[in-house]
């Protein structure tokens, strides 16, 4: 395709609102559309739309100011992964060297999912990754070497699923769940709300709602093990449990609704956050003050 045939999409593409190429159904399943994901460090928006039925045009162009530094136009219907409810948008590695875009599905029971890892500079395609079943993109480890990506375990229930890693470098799928859901003592249920990402990106956190008991799934994408932290059933009882919001505030893991903070996760004063699966206290927050102490089932399994 010529350059000048790419002026109008990608026009159309920077002139959207935010959210307007952002369809129904659950988040995971959804695409970040025109609004990308940005790279804070260069201050750039990474964004992919379709052009045309076949194609997709993938740019990279400044927050401020919209100047265009570079596009390519890929085969197929690709999109930057939603990775909450809340529409934050994943896939750029925290070294800004890796961009994963996926192919967003027709159906909801899709027989083969299809993720494309990009060059976050110049947009060169790196791999292609091809999986039976239905899959959603996760999160990416630092060095953009481990794909996270989440597995729907049951036709029937959207919130049940599983944590897996893919090696990008050895290309291949680890063979044991980093969340396994069907062990009875630890049900893995749920709808990832809202999440936070650590300095450096080792660290994933995502506030799951809807299922048993509202929890926080803290990945390490570094070590491929996660831990489970329970919050208080209050957190149900919520005006608009949908709107609470994730923020990292020295140790913890502070949960905010409309400013306020409501509960917190948070280390062990005794332990370290370079371990593989630090120990976690829960407890809710009130205007008072510590209203009540929760205890917390901590699970770390290592893919």
């Amino acid at each position: 395709m010529k350059p000048a045939r790419l002026l109008l999409p990608l026009a159309l593409v920077l002139l959207l609102p935010p959210g307007a190429a952002a369809g129904d159904g659950p988040p995971v399943d959804r695409g970040a559309g025109p609004e990308g994901v940005i790279d804070r460090d260069a201050g750039d928006r990474l964004i992919a739309s379709p052009a045309g039925l076949h194609h997709t045009v993938v740019a990279r162009a400044q927050v401020e100011g919209g100047r265009v530094w570079r596009t390519v136009v890929l085969d197929g219907r690709w999109d930057v992964p939603v990775v909450a409810y809340d529409g934050s948008a994943g896939g750029l590695s925290a070294d800004t060297e890796r961009l994963v875009l996926m192919r967003p599905a027709l159906t909801a029971d899709p027989k083969v999912s299809r993720f494309l890892v990009l060059g976050a500079r110049r947009l060169g395609v790196r791999q292609t990754v091809s999986l039976a079943g239905r899959w959603n993109y996760d999160a990416l480890s630092p060095d953009g070497s481990t794909l996270y990506l989440i597995q729907s375990v049951s036709r029937r229930h959207a919130d049940r699923y599983a944590v897996r890693a893919y090696d990008l470098r050895a290309h291949r799928l680890l063979s044991k769940p980093i969340v396994d859901p069907s062990e009875p003592d630890e049900p893995m249920r749920g709808y990832p709300s809202t999440r936070v990402t650590a300095p450096g990106g080792r660290w994933v956190y995502t506030l799951y709602l809807g299922g048993d008991e509202p929890f926080v799934h803290a990945l390490d994408t570094v070590k491929r093990s996660s831990i489970c932290i329970d919050l208080p059933h209050e957190l149900n009882r919520t005006r608009n449990p949908w709107g609470l919001k994730l923020e990292l505030r020295g140790g913890r893991v502070a949960v905010i609704d409309r400013d306020r903070v409501v509960a917190t996760a948070s280390r062990h004063p005794h332990q370290s956050s370079a371990g593989g699966g630090p120990p976690w206290i829960a407890a809710i927050v009130g205007a008072s003050g510590l209203l009540a102490a929760a205890g917390v089932r901590r699970t770390v399994r290592s893919g």
